[in-house]
């Protein structure tokens, strides 16, 4: 059992620096502290079978190759958080500049069958909220919170100024101008978007340090 031990020690090591990543890396993302790991990795405890097949998920390995003689090896085809990342990032750009390509071809649709008499640029403005919209569906899971916020704030300003030159330029309503006052809906909305960020980042924080006090807790028990 002693020689399992070390062997799994071993390749755990093994593969997270396979992975690139640090001991506190590899902590957040399994939600465990960074101690833990280090017990693992020298050899002082193990995680349960539970942990151990999470931990070959996160590996793209099977059980047989953690605790084989032989150094475990992360699967080539095993898609790494890097990966992720970057993939998440690629579709956020496509996303974003699909909208932009559909706003221009309806623009050019409508310069076609109004022959340019009534350009419909308010089309490109209601392409900036729209764009981030979809940025901030596909990418909020990689950006960090700052980036959340700031692109919330830009859609609830920019989804106030579309909808007011709207209003001013699109519509028959006389004197529409004298909305401009539809502005100070952003205020509350602004102070409601940088509480709701704070909040979640609080709950995300405490989150993870009431498991990293249950797991040091559980390793004090261990010694």
């Amino acid at each position: 059992m002693k020689d399992i031990k070390s062997q799994v020690a071993k390749n755990l090591g093994s593969l997270r620096k396979q992975k690139g990543l640090t001991q506190a890396d590899l902590a957040e993302k399994l939600n465990y502290s960074d101690k833990a790991i280090s017990r693992w990795e020298k050899g002082d405890t193990l995680p349960d079978l539970n942990v151990l097949y999470e931990l070959c998920q996160f590996y793209g390995i099977t059980m047989n190759d953690l605790i084989g003689e032989e150094e475990a090896k992360v699967k080539e085809d095993h898609i790494t958080e890097k990966d992720a990342k970057a993939y998440n990032a690629w579709l956020c750009a496509i996303a974003g500049v699909s909208v932009w390509l559909i706003a221009t071809v309806l623009y050019f649709i409508h310069e076609t069958v109004t022959n340019g008499t009534n350009p419909l640029w308010i089309i490109f403005v209601w392409a900036i909220p729209v764009s981030c919209i979809v940025v901030l569906l596909f990418g909020r899971p990689i950006f960090h919170w700052i980036a959340n916020f700031v692109i919330s704030s830009v859609v609830a300003w920019t989804l106030l100024g579309s909808i007011y030159l709207n209003l001013v330029f699109f519509t028959s309503i006389p004197n529409a101008y004298t909305f401009w006052p539809i502005f100070f809906i952003g205020v509350p909305v602004q102070a409601i978007l940088f509480l709701a960020h704070k909040l979640l980042k609080y709950r995300h924080v405490r989150t993870r340090r009431l498991i990293k006090q249950i797991l040091d807790e559980e390793g004090q028990d261990d010694n």
